[in-house]
């Protein structure tokens, strides 16, 4: 399973563990554009509602996948987005931390049961050298950034938030000795993540990013 497999590094994923045999799940915001992305796929594709902006949605995912897949192979939780204008989640999260971490921390838990018993299972979180963006740290003292918000600080704070998810839930796997959770930098990489790109800077970014980025 891969969410925000319909485009970027997430479609690339999807496709080459496709082109080696996996059945994967599209896990998508959009199913009209998950389906498109399915189509462009040769191989074994399904395509899974997911917003992970909304536990709720989140909730009714993991049931899905839960009845449909009894045994979870692989769960890459790639979904996510950088540097938006400051919004909420539909559950009152500020957008950046409540989709990129807290959607995924719901998702892998609703779902870890299923990749237990799998010898091997593995789950990968895409996190970022971006956590290091102006010293991050976890604001417990403004999680939401309701005091001033800093959509990059917004965004490294949850990017940290990955990789401490990550380091915790592998110290907590390491007993059963078959699941292992692993984090990733994926590099530069010229994908719609960029999209939010504040203004003064998306001219010299779409100019630069065919020469500097993957």
């Amino acid at each position: 399973m891969v969410t925000g497999a319909n485009t970027g590094l997430g479609f690339e994923t999807a496709r080459a563990l496709a082109d080696h045999g996996a059945h994967v799940v599209l896990a998508v915001r959009n199913v009209d554009k998950g389906k498109a992305a399915a189509a462009r796929i040769n191989g074994d594709v399904s395509v899974q509602a997911l917003d992970l902006s909304s536990l709720e949605s989140v909730r009714a995912a993991a049931a899905d996948l839960r009845a449909a897949h009894p045994a979870i192979d692989l769960l890459i939780n790639n979904a996510g987005l950088m540097f938006p204008p400051r919004s909420t989640t539909a559950d009152g999260f500020e957008l950046q931390i409540g989709t990129n971490h807290l959607g995924h921390f719901a998702l892998t838990g609703l779902l870890l049961d299923h990749l237990l018993p799998v010898p091997g299972s593995r789950i990968v979180t895409l996190s970022s050298n971006g956590h290091r963006f102006r010293g991050a740290d976890i604001r417990f003292h403004d999680l939401q950034w309701e005091q001033k918000y800093s959509r990059v600080g917004a965004y490294a704070q949850s990017k940290l938030a990955n990789l401490l998810f990550t380091y915790e839930l592998q110290r907590r796997l390491e007993p059963s000795g078959t699941t292992v959770a692993v984090a990733a930098h994926p590099g530069v990489s010229n994908t719609e993540l960029m999209r939010h790109t504040p203004r003064l800077l998306q001219r010299p970014v779409s100019v630069l990013a065919p020469l500097l980025t993957q």
